[in-house]
């Protein structure tokens, strides 16, 4: 029995340690796109964007804005606040249309 109790800890101890240990190894990756993603929910909140997508296949950020948003205080704002290895890697495409045609489109993308 105490055999038992004993070898249960020492798996529980193995298993806890193993799944922090590969937790708190983020890859560089995931971290650029966590804070690439702090940035942009920032300015959704700042500028009223209609939706981003990081695209990595094509290295691009791509932005929806209704027109009536200012196109370069927001292209600024990205200068300024997002890392410079984002700058250097994603090419930031944003689009602007009426925002009831970007809501059409959006139900559209998600009826497929």
């Amino acid at each position: 029995m105490k055999k038992r109790i004993i070898g249960v800890l020492i798996l529980a101890f193995c298993l806890l340690t193993f799944n922090t240990a590969s937790n708190a190894t983020a890859t560089p990756n995931e971290k650029s796109v966590e804070q690439i993603t702090i940035v942009l929910d920032s300015a959704w909140e700042k500028f009223g964007m209609f939706g981003y997508q990081i695209i990595e296949t094509d290295s691009t950020i791509s932005m929806g804005i209704d027109k009536k948003i200012n196109k370069v205080k927001l292209r600024e704002y990205l200068n300024e606040n997002l890392p410079e290895e984002a700058k250097e890697k994603y090419e930031i495409d944003i689009f602007q249309k009426d925002i009831n045609i970007l809501k059409r489109e959006h139900r559209l993308e998600s009826l497929n």
